[in-house]
This record gives C-alpha cells, structure tokens and sequence, in this order.
C-alpha cells in the first residue's frame, strides 16, 4: 500500500482526499499509513503558499509551523 500511495503522489494526487479516493482507502487508515510515510521521510506536508504582502495580517504571523497541510508530496529520495 505504501507504494501505492507513493505511485499516487508521484502522478499528482497529493491531499488524503484525492488519495482515498483514488486507492479506494479509508481516510483515517490512510493518514495513519501518511503519519509513518512522515516519519520515514518518505514524503513531506505541504503548507499553502505565503500571502504576496508577507506576513501582515496573516492569522498564522511567527507561526508558519502551524499552517494546516494542504496535501503531500515526495521526499528527495522517494
């Protein structure tokens, strides 16, 4: 299955979304399989984009860990 997901990723289905969907998974089986794929390096969260004035007015300023993920794509070596 890991494969499977890492297939999926590479062909640009990158949110657990896209993913269930596409593997026919359960999402909360499929986050638990992502959550190893992270630890692992397998793969790495994506955060959406910064706003094009910076961090002014973002909800998120000196906190950019915290954005929610928005997908998933490969590690360097996946």
């Amino acid at each position: 299955m890991i494969q499977d997901i890492l297939d999926e990723i590479r062909r640009g289905t990158t949110t657990v979304r896209g993913l269930s969907k596409k593997l026919k998974v359960e999402k909360s089986a499929l986050e638990g399989m992502l959550r190893y794929m992270l630890r692992k390096g397998m793969i790495r969260e994506l955060h959406p984009e910064c706003r094009p004035k910076g961090c002014r007015g973002c909800p998120y300023k000196g906190k950019c860990d915290q954005m929610p993920v928005v997908g998933y794509e490969l590690a360097d070596d996946s």
